[in-house]
């Protein structure tokens, strides 16, 4: 597809796409990439960012939900960053259990509207309304039991790097030595 047949949103997001590859990586906000690529804050960015983030991930990448900041630099602003294909960490699946968080909760929103109509006696369709119900609820039995699984590794990764931590500072500790000779911990 040529430039001159995009449409403005495409030649956006590809425009936004390519700025998140040079700051691949880093937390931006909004106001970030507004000024890295020109197009003012407002709906037509954050439509944008919809569109990068898919374009990003038809290659492989992952372009993170807006999450609050938890660097000081950027106290209580709502930051994203590209992650590159296979290049995940633990920040990525903060992010993916958050997103999977709010999709559980959408999904039992869903089967108790769902729930509501296929007993409603002046409803349009209760019965395929009461499918719709039985097939939310094998997904949220799914998707939890996979959201368990992920905040236990989660949990685990988080203990493994503050035992790394640890270590780390006993080697300093170790290599400074007490002048006892002792190590102290």
């Amino acid at each position: 597809m040529t430039e001159a047949a995009m449409t403005q949103l495409e030649q956006d997001a590809v425009q936004v796409l390519k700025w998140f590859i040079t700051n691949a990586g880093k937390y931006v906000t909004y106001h970030d990439i507004a000024s890295g690529v020109g197009i003012p804050r407002g709906a037509r960015l954050e439509r944008t960012v919809r569109a990068a983030r898919a374009a990003a991930e038809n290659l492989g990448h992952c372009i993170e939900d807006f999450l609050p900041s938890r660097d000081p630099r950027h106290r209580g602003a709502y930051t994203t960053r590209l992650t590159l294909a296979e290049e995940g960490d633990e920040h990525g699946a903060r992010a993916a259990m958050y997103t999977v968080r709010r999709g559980v909760t959408s999904m039992r929103n869903m089967r108790r509207a769902c729930a509501y109509e296929a007993k409603n006696r002046n409803g349009i369709a209760p019965k395929a309304f009461q499918e719709m119900t039985t097939a939310v609820e094998g997904c949220i039995q799914t998707v939890s039991g996979v959201g368990e699984l992920g905040q236990e590794v989660y949990r685990l990764q988080s203990e493994k790097d503050a035992l790394a931590r640890r270590v780390a500072e006993l080697e300093a500790r170790l290599a400074h030595g007490p002048s006892d000779g002792y190590v102290t911990v």
